[in-house]
């Protein structure tokens, strides 16, 4: 029976049909003497995408030439198991999954390096950062489902649990991925460096995109990315782990209008259509499904949650739930389906934070207006300006602050009304009249003295006020 050819007896055979000696064939392609040696032995299966790009033009091949050199390096290379046997496996995408078409373009400009594009010996990472509830895995999941035919060697899929108490630690990381990369227990090396050398030895030798959920902190990161390599990492996370390098950054918005309220017209579409035996077909008046949209802030997770209670709650029109929600102080009971709240989206957040980033987060619920200063900041918090600045980089940093301008935050109009919950159940009213009272006084004094400097030229601004 004839032997199924390998990369390594292909190799010898086009070396020996060029008439090329090792050295010779080194020589042409870059490589070394001995990288071609253990290549032609067998000792290296499947060398990456530059290694057999460099022995095609050296070897002069044609373009089937080419691709049967590829076959057999890609086949050469270990696989892993098959997507439905691997606890790495993609999970499921949510259904109706709307707009993010500037966003899915960004993420396919930003992979293409690491996916055989430009420069296909530097990988990829991409991070996906915004508050609880804006989407990060669903468009992450969505994308790598979008773009698997770039990565032939598959796609892997890991919950980090930043957000838990113990998140997973970098060493039991290494372990699981390298089992779903098809390495035997026994082989996995006990020393954590070690760990991660193999880790990244293996990624170099694939087209692979890894999914990794959820991150806690640069700490754990770090151990997990690769090297070099034709692959791809997308990171989600609610920080935006500023003290990662080399890493290309893609912070989430909410959804733009439109698409929030096509994506409420696509969930009750749903409803329509099971309905439409027993009755006629009632399309959403557009301006209600905006109205819905607009209460839910066009965050994605409450989007879905508010279609959810439509969808199983027949006798209710699109305007029942708009009068629902338009209350602010009941908004976020109305914005819970089942055992699914945007309340416990935003307090894994808020637990995560510092005592004093979490009494600062409460304060501000107080602001009357649309945004505030440092200075009204550390007013509510009672606080050094420095200090009330920390509290506020803490908070901007787990993205639970917007910052509109270098000297204005805002919250989202969930989180404010959630943090005003938090301030109701965690203050006393007389601790909360005292923050009210100092804030009111504050800008009152902002507002007289500003009214000074410009009608009678007396004075000065107050602080913030210049």
């Amino acid at each position: 029976m004839p032997v199924e050819p390998t990369f390594a007896t292909e190799l010898r055979r086009l070396r020996h049909a060029a008439g090329l000696t090792i050295e010779g064939l080194a020589a042409r392609s870059g490589l070394t003497d001995r990288a071609i040696s253990e290549l032609e032995r067998g000792r290296s299966r499947g060398p990456q995408h530059r290694t057999v790009a460099a022995l095609s033009r050296a070897l002069d091949l044609d373009g089937a030439g080419r691709e049967r050199l590829s076959a057999l390096a890609r086949a050469g290379r270990p696989r892993p198991p098959a997507e439905a046997a691997t606890p790495c496996a993609l999970p499921r995408a949510v259904t109706h999954f709307t707009g993010r078409t500037s966003e899915l373009a960004a993420l396919s400009a930003l992979t293409s390096a690491g996916a055989h594009g430009t420069d296909p010996d530097r990988p990829s990472t991409v991070l996906l950062s915004g508050q609880g509830g804006i989407g990060k895995t669903a468009l992450a999941v969505h994308a790598a489902r979008m773009m698997r035919e770039r990565f032939p060697d598959g796609q892997m899929y890991l919950d980090l649990r930043g957000l838990d108490s113990q998140p997973l630690e970098p060493g039991a990381v290494l372990t699981r991925l390298l089992r779903a990369l098809g390495v035997r227990e026994r082989e996995i090396a006990q020393d954590l460096d070690e760990r991660g050398a193999q880790y990244r030895a293996l990624l170099r030798e694939r087209a692979l995109l890894l999914l990794l959920d959820n991150a806690a902190d640069e700490a754990q990161v770090r151990p997990l990315l690769p090297d070099t390599g034709a692959g791809t990492v997308l990171l989600t996370s609610r920080r935006l782990l500023t003290g990662l390098e080399g890493v290309s950054r893609l912070p989430l918005a909410p959804l733009q209008a439109s698409d929030s309220a096509a994506l409420l017209a696509s969930i009750l579409a749903d409803r329509d259509a099971a309905g439409a035996e027993s009755g006629p077909y009632r399309p959403q008046p557009e301006e209600a499904l905006e109205a819905v949209a607009d209460l839910c802030g066009h965050l994605p997770l409450a989007l879905r949650i508010a279609g959810n209670r439509l969808l199983t709650r027949p006798a209710w029109s699109t305007g029942d739930l708009v009068a629902r929600l338009a209350d602010e102080k009941r908004r976020l009971e109305h914005l819970r389906a089942g055992d699914v709240r945007i309340t416990a989206a935003f307090a894994l957040s808020y637990e995560q934070l510092t005592d004093s980033a979490r009494a600062l987060c409460r304060r501000l619920s107080l602001v009357p207006g649309p945004d505030f200063s440092l200075e009204l900041a550390a007013v509510l918090a009672d606080d050094s300006l420095d200090a009330a600045e920390d509290a506020l980089d803490e908070l901007y940093e787990l993205s639970l602050l917007e910052q509109r301008t270098a000297e204005r935050y805002a919250f989202h109009d969930l989180i404010r009304l959630f943090a005003g919950r938090r301030l109701g159940e965690e203050e006393s009213q007389a601790e909360r009249d005292l923050c009210f009272d100092r804030m009111t006084g504050w800008l009152l004094e902002v507002a007289a003295v500003a009214g000074r400097w410009f009608l009678f030229d007396g004075g000065g601004p107050a602080a913030g006020c210049e």
